[in-house]
């Protein structure tokens, strides 16, 4: 094996040589330092480096365990510099317990500073294996990579990239070694609590301090790569790569800022356009032609559409945009006659919400957020009014469109979900039902005080056959209107 590696892609290259059980010496260059990394069936037994500070020698003279004179004689009489520990041995220059503690000294040593690579060449040699002095260990090899990620150099696309992952993190079964041996900080223990397969990395990240984001993210990734955690659905086939991590991220960045781009440009040319225009239909269309257009545009912004993310920040844009296209839609499929729907320049009709009106966006002027509030009360208030005038017309289908528009600028007044209720629950369906009940229940919860809305809700039930649930809604109107004899009634009728 033979290729360039960056800080990115090195520890998917150790992964790969642990995963094939490999054997020799992993060459690493960069400028004019070389660093070699020994493997004894793809785990880690011993490195060395071109650097003084990273060569066993010099360690074990730093560290007093031996002399500078006891170094020199044993490296008059070895051929290659990772020979050394086991004539240091031979010798009986040094124990075998301390030498392998200097051992790991260095190997983690090593492994941490080509993390801080920006990258290089790599280069694997099988075969090359060291004296028996040095013991293969899969915990060793794991938490030696998982140190060298804690810092590696350029991670913030990759915290980026993981944060914006959509799939559940789980542990992988079966698990490539045991978890209970690895060496782990209290955050590190905190981040595998928090792993039960129905979070995300972002949900795991989010209930630590911000402190603990970085070390806890890179936490994460060092087990994805390494196969001790997986993402449910993966991102790709096979082992976890970071090429389909940053490529499946910048997708979504990508898909993000189209979004963006097309929910501020309808905003905003939705101001002052016709019915027509907002449809992109002619005065001469049909009502077959004007429902596919309807569709479509309404597709177009759909909660299926748009990324959660994106609907979350502009949730007040669509919802104007929502508004704007049933009323269009509502307009030419109900009147008879292009007048129905004047073009911009042609000026509002007398009972119609101007575009102006809709188009409402709370700023941060204190003046202008109260203003704008004010509009939107008024603006839910006339699409309530048109809503009452089809609800006695017998026009529920209308009525509940308009009843929801005018939730759309005004979601707490009880009136808007009690009438959508009152015309829901006309519809024997079961689904309806269900819908009106909760709109029942909505109303009732804005308006505790108000009798009548317990009343239709005890009605609702009793013609259910709950009759439980329909003893409670009047037994609480009464005691809140003692004398109300509708009440009263009702909760005789129930015996």
């Amino acid at each position: 094996m033979q290729a360039q590696f960056s800080s990115y892609t090195l520890a998917e290259i150790f992964r790969d040589l642990y995963l094939g059980e490999s054997s020799g010496v992993l060459h690493l260059a960069r400028e004019d330092v070389e660093k070699r990394v020994y493997f004894d069936r793809g785990m880690i037994l011993y490195a060395e480096s071109s650097l003084p500070d990273e060569d066993l020698g010099p360690r074990l003279v730093h560290e007093g365990k031996i002399s500078s004179g006891a170094l020199a004689e044993a490296r008059r009489n070895i051929s290659e510099s990772k020979d050394l520990g086991q004539a240091l041995i031979n010798r009986g220059l040094i124990g075998t317990e301390a030498l392998r503690h200097t051992v790991r000294y260095v190997v983690e040593r090593v492994v941490e500073s080509l993390f801080q690579w920006p990258g290089g060449s790599a280069r694997f040699s099988e075969g090359w294996l060291v004296q028996e002095i040095f013991e293969g260990d899969i915990v060793s090899t794991f938490e030696f990579i998982i140190r060298g990620i804690s810092g590696m150099t350029g991670f913030e696309p990759i915290q980026d990239a993981l944060k914006g992952t959509k799939g559940r993190v789980a542990f992988s079964d079966p698990a490539p070694l045991p978890l209970e041996r690895l060496t782990l900080s209290a955050s590190h223990g905190f981040v595998l609590s928090r792993v039960d397969g129905s979070s995300s990395v972002r949900e795991i990240l989010s209930v630590l301090p911000p402190d603990n984001e970085d070390e806890a993210c890179r936490f994460l990734y060092g087990l994805l790569v390494l196969g001790v955690l997986q993402l449910d659905p993966p991102l790709a086939d096979g082992p976890f790569k970071v090429t389909s991590l940053l490529r499946t991220h910048a997708d979504s960045v990508a898909t993000e800022t189209h979004q963006e781009k097309l929910i501020t440009q309808a905003y905003e040319a939705m101001q002052g356009q016709s019915a027509y225009e907002l449809l992109g239909v002619g005065a001469d269309a049909g009502r077959e032609e004007i429902e596919a257009a309807y569709a479509e545009a309404k597709e177009k912004f759909s909660r299926d559409s748009i990324l959660p993310r994106i609907r979350e920040r502009f949730r007040s844009e669509l919802s104007v945009i929502e508004s704007r296209l049933v009323e269009a839609y509502l307009r030419l499929t109900q009147v008879e006659g292009p007048k129905a729907a004047p073009l911009a320049s042609e000026g509002p009709a007398e009972d119609e919400v101007r575009g102006d009106d809709l188009l409402v966006r709370v700023e941060l002027d204190k003046t202008r957020t109260k203003r704008k509030l004010e509009e939107a009360v008024q603006i839910a208030q006339n699409y309530y009014q048109k809503a009452r005038r089809y609800m006695r017309e017998g026009d529920f289908h209308n009525a509940i469109q308009y009843g929801k528009l005018a939730i759309s600028y005004h979601d707490t007044d009880a009136r808007f979900f009690f009438m959508i209720a009152d015309c829901q629950v006309r519809n024997p369906e079961a689904r309806w039902q269900r819908m009106a009940e909760q709109n029942y229940l909505r109303a009732a919860e804005l308006d505790p005080w108000n009798p009548d809305y317990l009343i239709n809700l005890g009605r609702f039930y009793k013609k259910r056959g709950l009759k439980l649930r329909a003893r409670k809604q009047f037994e609480q109107a009464l005691k809140i209107a003692p004398a109300h004899e509708e009440a009263a009634r009702e909760l005789e009728s129930l015996g």
